[in-house]
């Protein structure tokens, strides 16, 4: 049994030991990332908690592969943290009055938002390995002309195409899994 399906299971049962110590091991790095991003101790403990929320529910809805627990954890509370600001800066209204906030909602949110990044990850990972190299440098803003010299092609429109190609299959293989019409 891998780390990660250590932790899943304990979790789905509500092992207090192993769920202490998942805090041991992880608590202090999600702290320094909330508290370095304008958040405070009780902004992390929350984070923290919905992030184990949201990988108790999404394991008892579909059994989670996870490669990396510590990695998969931590970005679901980077984005959960993420939301949150999100949701903070839109809150403030004329006089600064704060409308009730339903946290509960904010999880549903989360967990079809991580469940979709999941989908887009799935799908990115089959693509061929040339497609993710270029599509990736594309997503953190390569440019055309920077792709042309980086993979050395002929032209402009070559990689345009290749680009549009990628990006195609990338889409049909999303569209083709299972998961896809539930999250649309």
């Amino acid at each position: 049994m891998t780390e990660s399906e250590r932790y899943l299971n304990a979790l789905l049962k509500g092992n207090e030991k192993i769920t202490a110590e998942i805090y041991t091991k992880f608590y202090r790095k999600v702290s320094s990332f909330i508290l370095a991003n304008k958040g405070k101790e009780e902004d992390v403990e929350d984070v923290f908690h919905d992030a184990l929320m949201y990988l108790i529910v999404a394991h008892k809805k579909q059994a989670l592969k996870i490669n990396s627990f510590e990695g998969y954890f931590f970005t679901i509370c980077k984005n959960i943290w993420k939301t949150s600001l999100k949701n903070k800066n839109k809150q403030v209204i004329n006089n600064n009055v704060l409308p009730l906030h339903d946290r509960d909602d904010d999880l549903s949110l989360l967990i079809i938002q991580q469940e979709r990044r999941d989908l887009y990850r799935d799908a990115f990972h089959k693509l061929s390995s040339n497609c993710k190299e270029i599509l990736g440098n594309y997503f953190n803003g390569m440019g055309y002309q920077e792709l042309l010299e980086e993979f050395s092609y002929s032209t402009i429109n070559t990689i345009r195409q290749r680009v549009f190609k990628c990006k195609t299959k990338l889409i049909s293989l999303i569209k083709k899994d299972r998961r896809y019409n539930k999250l649309k």
